[in-house]
């Protein structure tokens, strides 16, 4: 191929392998070259019209958890040809090489190339155990939380700050000591249960947890800007059954809020 184009595709060592411009730019269109071949070919089968096969979903465990397994019993009763596989890959996989069908993703999304859809919106929520508030007297504002211990999803933002939306729209730094911190958002959360301090927690995690009084949520009307729940993609000409299936039985489970 670089013989025929009169162009080098890749630089070439004793160890690796690696792209140069030209090699990714060839390589940019050859992929769509085999999407747009791929879709042809969908089109002219009975997998464009019938949901059948294996259909392979990157997630978050714990949403996995907690959202797409219920909504995934009721779909697969009503799709018998079609199978399920869920998997916590990272957010930046390559869902075309690592042959994902879609993905589910929380937060702003980078230009990737990839169809998004929208699911649901969510926010992070203060949150702690009731005897850890009660213990602390309870918070009346927002520059009373550096009263508390903070338990704290990794990363930690510099200077350990919280950046909280209040109800008028503005945000608001605030400096609060970490006495916990875990790069998973499942162990903040048993912490919390604990009672070892206050967390800021998405809702559909916590949701059960207030509903049942487990947790309790602080100053109402505080947390994290409202981010996007959204299924992605491949921007195939025409999308597979299975994925249409899927998004839209998502869209309508969602519908109502991840949590009320």
């Amino acid at each position: 191929l670089e013989a025929q184009l009169g162009a080098q595709l890749l630089q070439r060592t004793t160890r690796t392998l690696s792209l140069t411009e030209a090699g990714e730019a060839c390589y940019r269109h050859a992929r769509r070259m085999r999407e747009e071949a791929e879709a042809a070919a969908l089109a002219a089968t009975e997998r464009h019209s019938e949901p059948v096969g294996l259909l392979r979903v990157a997630s978050p465990q714990a949403f996995t958890d907690l959202h797409l397994v219920p909504v995934a019993s009721r779909f697969l009763a009503a799709h018998p040809r079609l199978s399920l596989e869920f998997s916590e890959a990272p957010a930046h996989v390559d869902l075309i090489g690592e042959r994902f069908d879609m993905a589910v993703r929380i937060g702003e999304l980078p230009d990737s190339g990839l169809v998004a859809r929208r699911l649901a919106t969510s926010r992070a929520l203060l949150v702690a155990a009731p005897h850890y508030v009660a213990g602390k007297g309870g918070f009346e504002a927002p520059d009373e939380l550096t009263r508390a211990e903070a338990l704290h999803v990794l990363p930690l933002q510099p200077g350990d700050v919280w950046r909280l939306m209040g109800p008028d729209g503005a945000v608001h730094p605030v400096h609060m000591p970490v006495r916990l911190a875990a790069d998973s958002a499942a162990v903040v959360r048993a912490a919390a249960l604990e009672g070892l301090g206050l967390s800021l927690l998405p809702d559909w995690m916590v949701g059960p947890d207030l509903a049942s009084g487990a947790l309790v949520q602080v100053l109402p009307g505080w947390g994290g800007a409202p981010v996007p729940v959204s299924a992605l993609f491949p921007g195939h000409a025409r999308i597979s059954a299975k994925v249409r299936a899927f998004v839209d039985a998502l869209t309508d489970a969602f519908a109502a809020g991840l949590y009320s």
